[in-house]
């Protein structure tokens, strides 16, 4: 309120009439004055008293409001497809639309073909989704495997299988776009930014040596030893019955056996044994690897648990003293690793037929060989 309004008797009537009239009578005034800053003058408001209106007239002033260039763009086109419409007639009105529309289709389709090349729409989960049109099928062949072997009321057999894995030794190549990246951020640790010569950002180095980005080879010439090779002898003849090959890739101890009843007699396979009564499946493993190869090989298990599972149906040419009462075989899958303190396999004690260290590659490429591509692709997510 003014001072009017304050020097008056406070009455509880009369102030709230007062007050509450000047008070909206002031927000009036801040409303039209904000209202007509912003450009909009084109209707009178009245609010309570006549004299609003002169004061909005004489504050007010012309603001032009500038439209957006593809509302003007739109508008523009608009007005002159009506002004050109009035001279047209009805057939040339109808070839006129069915033009517009033949280059809106384009326009699309010409959009959809450039989204094709961005990121956001390259092909995802390409890999997993062919990893799980494998899987949901061996899944449904487990289940309708138990269920024929609770039908005919016959058990399962527990055979442990053992993967001996030997770590990678050295670091894999790297790929050509990784020695890219890598010469890349070299060059920018040495030099930094380079800016062109007319805009005098760049300073002088003080000493040329060192801004010298050495390369890998004087890296290596400079060393006061000298590095073992990356490709051992083993990979140039071919020996696969050494650890000192494929230093750069994990390898797995392989062994030819029949001790799994084939009918084609020895083949290759991971080492595996008949769980016996009473005895876990970590010990059944230890006595896997000792019978296949002999118990030199120093090994670590990293769980107690297996990786993965399979099943197997006994088929009826097998022997019956094979097959006895069992519907078929669990096997399970253990993943242990050689310890590089030493040891290696013992051919004097070793009960397999044969053993090779092998890539994964060269597993399944043995496994499909000779059992087909359906249990090659076990061994491929497997290992």
């Amino acid at each position: 309120p003014n001072d009017a309004v304050a020097n008056q008797p406070i009455h509880q009537e009369g102030f709230n009439l007062t007050t509450m009239s000047m008070c909206f009578r002031q927000a009036a005034r801040r409303t039209l004055l904000c209202t007509a800053s912003a450009g909009s003058t084109k209707q009178a408001i009245k609010f309570g008293t006549h004299h609003v209106h002169n004061n909005l007239a004489a504050a007010s002033t012309t603001i032009l409001q500038r439209e957006f260039s593809a509302a003007a763009k739109k508008k523009q086109a608009n007005n002159g497809k009506n002004n050109n419409a009035k001279e047209l007639s009805y057939q040339e009105r109808k070839e006129v639309e069915k033009k517009l529309r033949r280059e809106t289709y384009e326009q699309k389709q010409t959009r959809l073909e450039r989204l094709k090349t961005r990121r956001d729409h390259s092909p995802k989960d390409v890999k997993r989704t062919l990893f799980r049109s494998w899987w949901d099928k061996e899944m449904m062949y487990h289940n309708k495997l138990q269920r024929m072997a609770k039908k005919e009321g016959k058990p399962w057999r527990v055979r442990v299988a053992v993967m001996v894995e030997r770590l990678p030794v050295v670091t894999p190549d790297e790929e050509e776009w990784e020695q890219d990246y890598n010469d890349l951020r070299d060059f920018l640790e040495t030099f930094g930014k380079e800016y062109p010569a007319e805009t005098g950002f760049m300073f002088a180095p003080d000493k040329s040596e060192d801004h010298v980005v050495e390369s890998d080879e004087d890296m290596i010439a400079g060393l006061p030893f000298t590095p073992a090779p990356r490709e051992t002898e083993a990979d140039a003849t071919g020996d696969v019955k050494t650890l000192d090959r494929q230093l750069k890739t994990r390898l797995y101890l392989t062994i030819k056996s029949d001790t799994e009843g084939n009918l084609s007699g020895p083949r290759w396979t991971l080492p595996s044994t008949i769980a016996e009564t009473n005895e876990s499946l970590l010990a059944a493993a230890e006595r896997a690897v000792s019978d296949s190869v002999g118990s030199d090989l120093k090994l670590w298990c990293p769980s107690n648990a297996p990786m993965a599972v399979n099943m197997r149906v006994y088929n009826d040419k097998l022997p019956e003293s094979f097959r006895e009462n069992y519907f078929g075989e669990k096997i399970f899958y253990y993943r242990v690793q050689y310890d590089n303190t030493g040891g290696d396999v013992d051919e004097a004690a070793m009960k397999a037929d044969d053993y090779a260290w092998l890539t994964r590659e060269e597993v399944v490429d043995r496994i499909e060989e000779e059992r087909g591509k359906h249990q090659a692709k076990f061994f491929h997510y497997m290992l």
